[in-house]
Order: C-alpha cells, then sequence, then structure tokens
C-alpha cells in the first residue's frame, strides 16, 4: 500500500536497512495468537515487555515522532535542533545504534538517529511499537537494547488524505495520499507523496561564548518524497506488491562553536521493493512472506568555502586546507548500492505450537567520490570502497500449555558478518590493501506469559544477543575516521521480569490499566570512537551493567476523561575494572554512573473529549502533557566539584483539536513547551523555546 511505501523510505534515509517482512494478518493456532500487525490488544498480550501507541490519538494534530516517543514508558529522545536534526533513541538506558528502528517490520541496520524519523507524518501511521529487552522473532535482525517498529496506515478501500500543517520557525509539512481499488480484478494502485521544510532559525545562547546570543540562521532544512504502488491479490500468491519511490532531501549545517555559512548535506534515494505473501504455501499450515529491495543512494557533502566568518559577520582564517567544518574542503558524491532479501516462513505444528524461520541478509557496496577532498589531502579517497554482508538466521519456537495460561516463546538466532574493508594505511608506489573481516556468532532467547488470574500476567523474558558493527565503524570516512576491520560485535545479555493488569470498571474508572517492569541489562564489547593524535577510529572497550524499574499508569476516567502517568528510573554503571588494553591498570570510571545518561524520567497527561459539539458529527478534544527529565552529568562525575551537568527539566504541551464531517475534516492547534523553558537533551545544543502549531486534514473515503 502507499502508506506502507511511504514507511519504508524513512529506514533508508540516514542508514542502512535491512529488511524484514511485514507480520502476517492474525492467525489463530489454537491457544497460540501468532504476532500480528493487526492487533493492538494481542501486541500488548505478548510475552515480551512492549508499548503500543494508537496514532489515531495524534492523526489531527501536528506533532512529530519523536514528540510522541517521549510519552512511551522507558524512552528518552534527544535532538539537537528542530525539524531534520539528528536524533537519538534510547530504551532502558541503551542508545543509538544498539536500538533498532523498524518501519513496517524491516529494520534499520545503523539507527544511528542520523535519519529522518520525523519526516514521516503521523497521519501515516497506524501505530508505533516499542519493544524493551527482546524483539520478537519475526523482525529478525540484530537488535541489542529494543526496537521500535512504525506501522504505518494501510486501506482496503478508495481513499483520499491531504494534510497541511504549520508551525513556528517557517515550518512547513504537507501529505497527499490517493488509493483506488479496481474489482473484480483485485488491483489496488497508490500515489502520494509529502513536503517538509522548516528554518529552525531559533535564538540560542551560546554555550561557549557568554552573554552571545547566536541565531541559527543556517539550520535550514527540506525534504520530500514522491511514492507508486501496484498491489496484485490471488495472481498466484494472496498478495503480490511492487512499490517505486524517490526521496530526496537537503540539510544546512548549523555552527555553535564557530559560524558556519555556506555548508550543507544532500540526499537521493530511488528505491525499489517487490513483496510476495502467501498462507498456505506448499504446505496446508506453512505461511511465507518475502520481500525484496534494491536501494541506491547518493549523498553529498558540500562545503568548498575558502573565507569563514565569526557570528558578528567578520572575516576569519578556515582552518585546516580549506572549508569551515573539518579543515577540509568537501564536494562528495558517494554511492552505495544493496540488494536485500528477507524471508519469513511460519508452521503451525500442531493447535499449541507454531515454528517460525526468519531470514534477513543483505548486500552493500559504497564508493566515495570527492575530487575536492582528494586534492586537497594529495590522494583519492575513492580508493577506499567497502562490501559488506550481514546475515541473521532466526528459528524460533511458540507454545501453549494450561489451555493458554502459560505461553513461552523461545528461539536461537545465529548472526554471520563478512566485511571487506580497503586499509587507509597508504604507500607511495602501492595500491590500498585489503582486508577481509568474517565470523559468526550464537544468540538465544527465552520469554514466558502466565495469566494467574484473569486480566492478570506476569512476563519474564531473557535474551543474549549481538549488534554487528555498522558501515561508518568498520569502514570509516577514508579521511577523518579510518577504518577498523578487526572490530567485534557488541554482546550483551538482557533479562525484564514485568506484571500487566488490565481491566474494565477498575477502581471504579471506565477502564484501567498497570505495567511494572523490573529490567536489568550487561553489555560488553562496547563500541566506542576513539581519538588518535590525527584521525578518529572505533575500538572494542568496556562493560557496562543497567538496573532500573519502569511504572505505567493508564485509565479512561469516564465517557470523557483519559489520564496517563509514566516513570522510569535507571542506573547505567561502567563495569570495566581495568583500563581497556592493560592487564592491571585501574580503571578510574569503575563503578561510576555512565554520562550523559538520564537516571529518571517520567510523563503526565490528561485528555478531555466531547461529542457533539456545534454539530452532531463533532468531536470536541482538549488536551495538556508534560514531560520530565532529571538532571545528569554529561562528563564522569569524578570529583565531588564536578558541576558539568544538563539540567532537569519540565515541558509542557496543551492543545485542542475539533472534527467534523464524520471526522473527514479536522483542525487543530497546540503550543510545544508552554512555559518557554530552557531544555537541552545534547550537551551544547539548546533546544528550541515556545513553539506553536497548527493543522489541518481532510480525509475522504
Amino acid at each position: 500500500m502507499y502508506c506502507r511505501v511511504l514507511g519504508l523510505l524513512f529506514a533508508l534515509v540516514g542508514g542502512t536497512l535491512s529488511t524484514t517482512p511485514p507480520a502476517a494478518a492474525a492467525e489463530d493456532v489454537g491457544a497460540v495468537t501468532v504476532e500480528d500487525q493487526a492487533s493492538e490488544d494481542a501486541l500488548v498480550d505478548l510475552t515480551m515487555p512492549v508499548s503500543v501507541v494508537d496514532m489515531r490519538d495524534f492523526h489531527g494534530r501536528n506533532i512529530s515522532l519523536n514528540e510522541v516517543l517521549k510519552r512511551v514508558a522507558g524512552v528518552r529522545v534527544k535532538q539537537e535542533g528542530g525539524l531534520g536534526s539528528r536524533t537519538n533513541i534510547a530504551i532502558h538506558g541503551l542508545e543509538g545504534k544498539r536500538v533498532t528502528v523498524f518501519i513496517n517490520g524491516r529494520a534499520l541496520n545503523a539507527p544511528d538517529g542520523s535519519f529522518g524519523i520525523n519526516d514521516i507524518p503521523v497521519q501515516l501511521i497506524e501505530r508505533i511499537e516499542v519493544y524493551k529487552g527482546v524483539v520478537p522473532a519475526r523482525f529478525g535482525g540484530d537488535a541489542l537494547g529494543g526496537a521500535v517498529n512504525v506501522v504505518t496506515r494501510s486501506f482496503n478501500r478508495d481513499y483520499i488524505d491531504l494534510t497541511y500543517a504549520a508551525g513556528s520557525y517557517d515550518t512547513h509539512r504537507a501529505t497527499v495520499a490517493f488509493k483506488r481499488r479496481f474489482e473484480p480484478a483485485k488491483i489496488e494502485l497508490g500515489i502520494g507523496g509529502f513536503f517538509n521544510r522548516a528554518a529552525n532559525d531559533y535564538v540560542m545562547a551560546s554555550p561557549y561564548v557568554d552573554g552571545l546570543n547566536i541565531k541559527r540562521d543556517h539550520d535550514a532544512y527540506a525534504s520530500a518524497l514522491y511514492a507508486a504502488s501496484l498491489t496484485l491479490e490471488d495472481y498466484g500468491f494472496d498478495e503480490i506488491e511492487l512499490e517505486l519511490v524517490r526521496y530526496t532531501s537537503e540539510k544546512e549545517i548549523q555552527g555553535i562553536e564557530a559560524a558556519i555559512t555556506a555548508a550543507k548535506r544532500k540526499s537521493r534515494t530511488n528505491l525499489l521493493i517487490a513483496d510476495v505473501e502467501k498462507a498456505g504455501f506448499l504446505l496446508p499450515d506453512l505461511d511465507l512472506a518475502y520481500n525484496f529491495m534494491w536501494p541506491h543512494t547518493e549523498t553529498n557533502f558540500i562545503d568548498k568555502a575558502d573565507t569563514c566568518y565569526n557570528f558578528d559577520g567578520s572575516e576569519r582564517t578556515c582552518g585546516g586546507v580549506g572549508g569551515e567544518v573539518t579543515g577540509i574542503p568537501h564536494d562528495s558524491r558517494d554511492t552505495t548500492k544493496e540488494q536485500r532479501h528477507d524471508l519469513n516462513l511460519r508452521y503451525a505444528v500442531s493447535l499449541q505450537h507454531a515454528v517460525n524461520f526468519h531470514l534477513n541478509t543483505q548486500h552493500a557496496r559504497y564508493t566515495p567520490d570527492d575530487p575536492l577532498a582528494s586534492e586537497a589531502l594529495g590522494y583519492d579517497i575513492g580508493a577506499f570502497p567497502y562490501e559488506k554482508t550481514d546475515t541473521v538466521y532466526t528459528l524460533g519456537l511458540e507454545s501453549a500449555f494450561l489451555g493458554g495460561k502459560l505461553i513461552n516463546d523461545a528461539g536461537i538466532k545465529s548472526y554471520h558478518y563478512d566485511y571487506t574493508v580497503t586499509s587507509q594505511e597508504r604507500a607511495i608506489t602501492q595500491a590500498p590493501a585489503t582486508a577481509r573481516q568474517h565470523g559468526q556468532e550464537w544468540g538465544y532467547y527465552e520469554s514466558l506469559r502466565l495469566e494467574p488470574a484473569p486480566d492478570l500476567f506476569i512476563k519474564a523474558s531473557y535474551e543474549h544477543a549481538y549488534r554487528l558493527p555498522d558501515a561508518e565503524e568498520i569502514f570509516g570516512d577514508g579521511i577523518l575516521i579510518t577504518s577498523s576491520p578487526g572490530l567485534q560485535p557488541e554482546e550483551a545479555d538482557n533479562l525484564n521480569l514485568g506484571l500487566q493488569y488490565a481491566r474494565d470498571g477498575m477502581l471504579g474508572t471506565d477502564w484501567g490499566k498497570v505495567d511494572l517492569t523490573l529490567f536489568y541489562r550487561k553489555l560488553v564489547n562496547m563500541i566506542k570512537q576513539e581519538a588518535g593524535t590525527q584521525t578518529l577510529g572505533y575500538v572494542n572497550l568496556g562493560k557496562v551493567e543497567v538496573k532500573g524499574v519502569e511504572l505505567e499508569l493508564q485509565a479512561d476516567l469516564n465517557a470523557h476523561w483519559y489520564i496517563y502517568l509514566n516513570y522510569t528510573h535507571q542506573s547505567l554503571k561502567d563495569r570495566q575494572k581495568t583500563v581497556p588494553g592493560t592487564r592491571d591498570t585501574p580503571n578510574p570510571t569503575y563503578g561510576h554512573d555512565v554520562p550523559n545518561i538520564a537516571s529518571q524520567y517520567g510523563n503526565l497527561g490528561l485528555e478531555y473529549k466531547l461529542l457533539g459539539v456545534g454539530r452532531d458529527d463533532a468531536l470536541l478534544k482538549l488536551f495538556w502533557e508534560a514531560n520530565w527529565v532529571d538532571d545528569y552529568y554529561y562528563g564522569w562525575a569524578l570529583s565531588r566539584l564536578q558541576d558539568r551537568k544538563i539540567n532537569a527539566h519540565v515541558t509542557q504541551t496543551a492543545g485542542v483539536e475539533y472534527s467534523f464531517y464524520d471526522d473527514s475534516l479536522t483542525l487543530s492547534a497546540e503550543v510545544i513547551n508552554l512555559t518557554d523553558a530552557e531544555v537541552t537533551d545534547v550537551y551544547n545544543f539548546p533546544l528550541m523555546g515556545r513553539t506553536y502549531h497548527l493543522n489541518l486534514r481532510y480525509t475522504l473515503f
């Protein structure tokens, strides 16, 4: 479907994607209910801990995915700026590349927070699934600390969906989606696209110069997507879908320590997708889902300035040999060509048992090309390409006992990696040497759900998992980040114990729910970036231990009022006793809190709904939400005099939404950061203050 096409693209624009097919429709195998993407209740009742956000509550609002994810228990989202800025997602303290982001079950291979998840219009999303610890076998991949699955909407009927949103700092977002179904041929055609633009030109206090206010006047962002899809039903398979996508983006680079006036990044992606699904494939109880993707991505880093400027407009000498950002001029045209295959087979052995096999493989070849940088450096950086193949096999068994009161999900994973790396050790008379790194690791998981009483669930899960190094960590960038051919996968043990109770009429409410989760993580071979004499590189360092608790309360107080509250407390400790690379040198940070991670945070929200305001078919919603984050150190706290903290903050959002014509037309307005609080997620990158947002949406079925 067209909406599904939109979601897939976002997994491409800033990282490498390893594909996983959309889950099959809900399937009843007796007491075992196969995990599906059609039932929110079924997802919440899985054996592993998961939070599900019903995005229908946000379809009428001008709100970003980052703002939605911040409301989820156990999740922290850190941003460097406005629309298009770098974003970092953390689940239970493990962040960035250790959290895999899925779009319709297709997983990012390098979720480093640099891709534009905020580009996805919330109006095209059905729900968000946040898996904490163990990730279902149907996703495959190498999720280490949890996963976020964004499920886009799909309709089996004709429709048109038009949305326009405007906000502070010249922010504009427009979305068009159209689908036509032809019966009885069982053919669907979908077309559409979106456009995002933001100046992001807010004023912030300089973190380097006291009294200096910086207007972010070189932070503009724009992106656009065009997509078309053709779906055939019952043409040899239950469904065959072909999709074509074109995506472009452009982002200026804002200077914080020094002014930047010209440097920017651009990207273009062309994408071909083919999906095939069939129930009863070869055998009556065997279901097949296969996906093929061929993405071709071109990225440009443009930094050709030979004159640099201060914030007051006066000229200054550019660092290095030119350019404003790295001291090296750039005019790159780097290409990445990939082939991705994903196969999922599910076999219902009996009414109580189902076996799932998942194969996920990706081959990528990256070719850099930057004649301007090559000329400045004195060697051809295009001589350092790479090839990379990652494959993950997953075999799982789902079982039901005691009439469905006890559900068990267990499985094993086999991780395979094969990299060909061009060495950056250069010789005058020799071509660059190549090195090959390959290996295999085994992972496994076990999760249980027990229902000792009606509506009461006890959940326990354990996983031994790996994260394969991503392209930047292995191959570097040919300039400042050197290749690391000997880098090993990260390894983690994840343990969760949870209690869930939900029922109608709880404590006099229409409906109530309580979720309590205890979690433990142990991470070894942690991959970190280290600085050398003149370059950067990635190495395996350290051990980290995570302990925490998460509590979430939700209630429909009556037909009009809804309330939610969640709180997370976590402790991340350095457990590396000796300095990495030495045998007996004590590690000065052993036992200390890992910096730059909040230990406490939470959310509180209220919503009021009233039908029939002004019209019989109208719905009025008023909402208020608050997000709180405690203060935390951004560096190691090795002294009582340490004051390098990111301050605690509370941000509030309030707004109104009004829909009528049977929900076909929706108007909304809201204010984010209502009290204009000073907020910083990432050190030296203060965020916007109070902002205003309007939204107009029209839907026709």
